[in-house]
């Protein structure tokens, strides 16, 4: 950072000395406006929230401020700046702030800061490096690298915890990806064990924890939870708080819980201690006390704490090699894509490493990922085949994705699934027509029960009936199912859905503007075993008018209708409505948006109205405010009642 303040600092400084030398030197202003400039945008976010009768979804308050330069030198070279500061980076489990200088010039860029990259779906996709890289096309030859950090270290569980993660990416090719190339892709990343603390022998109990009531004769739980715990634990209650204690059971089995007939004698100060056999030093206490009573009713305390298995956290390793290519023929009518990788991921790095003396792997390849109990080898590919007319177009393809393929470089990958797809086009002067299928199934290498099957159909037309009016058709199928012999595990659903589309442009002046008529019907049946009649229908229409009210506004009139029939006895009906005012004046400088609201469905009402302005004081200078305000009435079982407000303010300046 410091770096690049003073960067900053020397073109400013620069820019100044040469808006000094423009007054007296035609030359020098010529030189700096053809070869020196700056644009960008700065700005700033401010929000306010607040919920009434149940927990916030979001801060209370949130702030950002965003600073994106951009250098151009000489025509060439342009250097674009990316700074982002939030708030929310204090509560948000991975850092969202974001600085980053990405230099550009005509055959190559660089990155520096917070970046992301795009290698191939199965390699390098989806994620935010904080490090550096570097692009190079020159030519038809293709380099890129890029290396840094994906994630932070944060202490917690399976949801939340993470370790330090490090990645380094590298693509080699050759070629034009408009027509034909071929990369050759590397990623590697690799989590630090030290960047978390490895979690320590304990014992926690979780009940009775504090104000739990027992009844004496009755038969009660003690449960709790333990890391690193190998032999059985000591059960002790006190009665005085902590002062003295009784046995309740020596050497149980350390599987989490024990079944005890409460005993006498009364108290209100009873605490229970679990103790490690094999380590007395590792042992815990409930955090208050609980009561022990004749004649009462048993009943759970309030004191809780907070399970977290900090062991379902691991270090992981991963290293992928991949290729990505394209083959066009015919002037690039007709083209082969293909994009496929093999992994090697091991998802815990403190298993044991596997001997591999006996097998012949290059030393090279032993040196850079050594495989460990657990660690998991698979591959994954696509190709498709695509042909582009002028009037007709088609695409087929193939894809596999093994259960064991793995990739830390990309944000998301379904795994155990195969696939193969069909989409065509066909256009005939304003009317078009589409179809597909995909079929999809997995347990690739039988490692499951039973294989589950879908195949998914679609077809769609589309044209313009007259030059006002625009209608569309489409109809999916889906049928999903399994070849289970047992009738408790066996699937077989299906689900048929119909929807249209018309647009009907009435004209640019007049109260009546546009109307917008969408109307769906989908049934789907679920002819499962254990799942007697389950049949739903369900009919949705939606209803949208443009209007015309004045020179300087527009307003949106909709309403929407949900019919549904489950089991053939189970019905619902939900309709929503809204309102849209637009407003603009000072010559199209100041737009004001209100929007009111409401869905009302069985037992649930909510009403939500937004204001929202949004004023260009200058050619360069914007600020926006908007306040919204909800209000939901309902049951228990959908939220209760509650109030939500919320209000932003945002300015941007341009430069």
């Amino acid at each position: 950072m410091k770096i690049i303040s003073l960067f900053l600092f020397i073109l400013i400084i620069f820019s100044a000395n040469f808006s000094r030398a423009q007054e007296n030197d035609s030359t020098s202003q010529n030189f700096v406006q053809k070869n020196f400039s700056v644009s960008g945008e700065i700005g700033a976010y401010g929000e306010l929230y607040s919920m009434q009768g149940q927990p916030k979804r979001r801060p209370s308050s949130t702030g950002r401020i965003f600073f994106r330069p951009t250098l151009n030198l000489f025509g060439v070279f342009q250097i674009p700046f990316e700074f982002l500061l939030s708030t929310e980076g204090i509560s948000a489990r991975q850092n969202i702030n974001q600085f980053g200088i990405n230099p550009k010039w005509g055959w190559g860029s660089l990155h520096a800061g917070d970046f992301t990259e795009e290698y191939s779906q199965f390699t390098l996709s989806g994620i935010k490096i904080r490090g550096g890289g570097i692009n190079l096309t020159p030519g038809n030859f293709r380099f890129s690298t890029a290396a840094g950090f994906t994630q932070r270290s944060v202490p917690g569980g399976a949801q939340d915890g993470s370790f330090k993660r490090f990645l380094f990416a590298a693509k080699f090719g050759y070629g034009n990806e408009e027509s034909t190339f071929f990369d050759l892709i590397f990623v590697r990343a690799k989590d630090e064990i030290g960047s978390l603390p490895q979690a320590d022998k304990s014992i926690t109990i979780l009940t009775p924890n504090g104000n739990d009531v027992w009844a004496i004769g009755s038969l009660q739980t003690i449960k709790w939870i333990s890391n690193g715990i190998n032999g059985g634990v000591r059960i002790e209650i006190s009665r005085d708080g902590g002062s003295t204690y009784e046995l309740i059971q020596d050497n149980v089995p350390n599987v989490g819980f024990y079944d005890w007939t409460v005993q006498a004698p009364v108290t209100f100060q009873a605490v229970i201690r679990i103790t490690s056999i094999d380590d007395p030093n590792v042992y815990d206490i409930s955090d208050a006390s609980f009561s022990i009573g004749s004649g009462v009713d048993s009943k759970l305390g309030n004191i809780t704490n907070e399970v977290v298995n900090s062991n379902a956290v691991t270090p992981q390793e991963n290293l992928v090699i991949g290729a990505k290519g394209k083959f066009s023929f015919l002037e690039n009518r007709l083209f082969l894509e293909f994009d496929g990788g093999g992994s090697v991921y091991s998802r815990d790095l403190r298993a044991s490493e596997i001997n591999l003396d006996s097998i012949r792997i290059p030393s090279v390849i032993k040196g850079i990922f050594k495989p460990r109990v657990g660690t998991n080898y698979d591959y994954a590919f696509s190709t498709s085949m695509n042909l582009n007319l002028s009037l007709f177009s088609t695409k087929i393809g193939y894809k596999y994705i093994g259960p064991g393929y793995n990739s830390l470089g990309t944000a998301y990958i379904i795994s155990d699934v195969r696939e193969i797809f069909i989409f065509n086009s066909l256009r005939v002067s304003s009317y078009g027509l589409t179809f597909g299928y995909i079929r999809q199934s997995d347990n690739l290498i039988n490692q499951k029960l039973f294989t589950t099957s879908r195949n998914i159909f679609t077809i769609g037309l589309n044209g313009m009936i007259t030059n006002f009016w625009t209608a569309g058709i489409s109809c999916n199928i889906l049928t999903t199912g399994n070849d289970s012999k047992s009738d408790s595990t066996r699937t077989d659903f299906g689900s048929f859905a119909l929807s249209t589309t018309q647009s009907f442009m009435i004209g640019q002046s007049g109260l009546l503007r546009n109307i917008n008529v969408n109307y769906s019907f989908q049934n789907s049946d679920n002819r499962s075993y254990l799942l007697k009649n389950n049949t739903t229908s369900v009919h949705t229409m939606n209803l949208g008018f443009g209007l015309g009210v004045a020179n300087n506004m527009n307003a949106m009139l909709s309403g929407g209708f949900v019919s549904s029939v489950a089991f053939d006895t189970l019905k619902t009906f939900n309709h929503s409505y809204s309102l849209l005012l637009q407003h603009t004046a000072v010559s199209n400088k100041l737009m004001n948006t209100l929007n009111f609201s409401a869905a009302i469905s069985d037992n649930n009402t909510s009403l939500r109205s937004t204001f929202s302005s949004g004023y260009r004081f200058a050619e360069s200078d914007n600020v926006s405010i908007s306040i919204s305000y909800m209000k939901v009435n309902g049951n228990s079982s959908s939220g209760g009642n509650f109030k939500e407000f919320l209000i932003n303010l945002n300015y941007i300046h341009s430069f």
